[in-house]
């Protein structure tokens, strides 16, 4: 039948050696520290390093954005330049606005209708 229950110790005592139960212990240990190592490495080292990645990426992209404004914002001084005579702002409004002296009309072109063409059908029709 079966061996009662502190024989059973006795053996698994008897298969491991104190020596050995301390060498297991020390792998066991070793490998926890590494495995800490490893994770604190990924804290120092890897999650910073994306962060820099992302933060380079969305620095070129906000550079980019700031050279279209500054050449934007030169054109449009180049353009308020333009307005420094009164005739010229006058033109623009008569212009781009559709602005009249006081006793002036102001007319517009209608353009007139579109020719339509009409297309017959040449199926022959239903009795």
């Amino acid at each position: 039948m079966s061996e009662p229950r502190g024989t059973d110790r006795d053996a698994a005592a008897r298969r491991y050696s104190t020596d050995q139960v301390r060498r297991r212990r020390a792998i066991a240990l070793r490998a926890s520290v590494a495995g800490l190592v490893v994770v604190g490495l990924l804290f120092v080292v890897v999650f910073p390093v994306s962060a820099w990645l992302d933060q380079r990426s969305t620095l070129g992209q906000s550079e980019r954005r700031l050279e279209t404004l500054q050449r934007e914002r030169e054109r449009l001084d180049r353009e308020a330049t333009r307005f420094t005579t009164p005739s010229e702002v006058e033109k623009v409004a008569r212009d781009r606005f559709g602005m009249v002296r006081p006793g002036e009309q102001a007319y517009a072109a209608v353009p007139g209708p579109s020719a339509t063409t009409t297309t017959t059908s040449t199926l022959p029709s239903a009795p």
